[in-house]
Order: structure tokens, then C-alpha cells, then sequence
């Protein structure tokens, strides 16, 4: 069996798990996210007098589309070190036939545009 047929079996065997044995694997890491999420409101409503319900969602935005970006870079990393795009799309819950609609940059069209990850990354610096 080819790895990438392996790796098909295992995210389907994922795919299939009850919601909530699936929520296991990310539950702590949420409660970090959410934690953080919450720190950093509170100098976002201290800073620029938003209600904490605003500075949350201004900052859990933020978050998402950092995280989306991630979720893009991740795809790319994976398919460069052999990873199917079919498998890509499954573990990132889209149709492996949509692989190159949700993830464009798998298409290796020219030169490619930052992402915002890369922004973020070069702010930690």
C-alpha cells in the first residue's frame, strides 16, 4: 500500500470518529487559543476603548485569518513533501476533486503573493 493510500485511510478512519472523539485531539489547543484571545482583547478594549465582546471578535478575526493562512501554507508544505493534493483537501475537509480551487496555490502558477502568515511569522522575529 503507496503512502499516500495509508494516509487516505487514516484521515477517512478521522473523518468517521464521533464529533466529539475528534474535538479530543484540538480541545487543549483551543483553550490556549481562547485564553490568548482573551488576553489579547483586553489590551485591545484597554487600548482603544472597545467593549471586551467587540475586542474578542475584532481579535478571534484576526486569529481566523491568520490561522487560514496557516492552513494554506501547511498545504503547500505538505503537498512539496509528497503528500497528494487529493489527500491535502481531505485533511482540510474539502473535496479532493476542489484540491486546486481551495488551495490555488497547489496549481505552481508563477510566483506567488506573501502570505499573511508570513507577515505574522516576520512580526516575531
Amino acid at each position: 500500500m503507496s503512502e499516500n493510500t495509508e494516509i487516505r485511510s487514516s484521515l477517512e478512519s478521522l473523518a468517521s470518529e464521533p464529533l466529539d472523539e475528534r474535538i479530543m485531539y484540538y480541545r487543549k489547543p483551543f483553550m490556549v487559543l481562547w485564553a490568548a484571545i482573551q488576553e489579547a482583547a483586553s489590551d485591545v478594549s484597554e487600548d482603544y476603548g472597545l467593549p471586551q465582546d467587540m475586542a474578542q471578535l475584532w481579535v478571534a478575526e484576526q486569529m481566523r485569518q491568520v490561522s487560514d493562512s496557516l492552513v494554506d501554507r501547511l498545504a503547500e508544505k505538505a503537498v512539496a513533501h509528497g503528500a497528494s493534493k487529493s489527500n491535502v483537501a481531505r485533511a482540510a475537509g474539502a473535496s479532493p476533486a476542489n484540491a486546486e480551487r481551495r488551495f490555488p496555490r497547489l496549481k505552481g502558477e508563477g510566483v506567488h503573493e506573501r502570505l499573511l502568515i508570513d507577515d505574522v511569522l516576520d512580526a516575531m522575529e
